[in-house]
């Protein structure tokens, strides 16, 4: 998924997954193109559905440093 990437990538950059909610975070895509993600918004909802995410999701997110509190 490429908002796991997006967050991996301001991670790298900012140290920390404490976006704001209104920050787009632009990536380079699988596919070559270049593409924003609003990964603020990506973040704050993900944690407030973590209850309903798969086990592998969860894992992959937490492996990307996401605090769920």
């Amino acid at each position: 998924m490429i908002a796991v990437g997006a967050a991996a990538a301001y991670r790298a950059r900012v140290g920390h997954l404490e976006v704001p909610r209104a920050h787009v975070e632009s990536v380079v895509a699988f596919d070559g193109w270049p593409e924003d993600v609003r990964l603020g918004v990506w973040v704050t909802t993900s944690g407030s559905r973590r209850a309903r995410l798969s086990a592998e999701r969860v894992a992959e997110m937490d492996a990307s440093g996401m605090r769920w509190t």
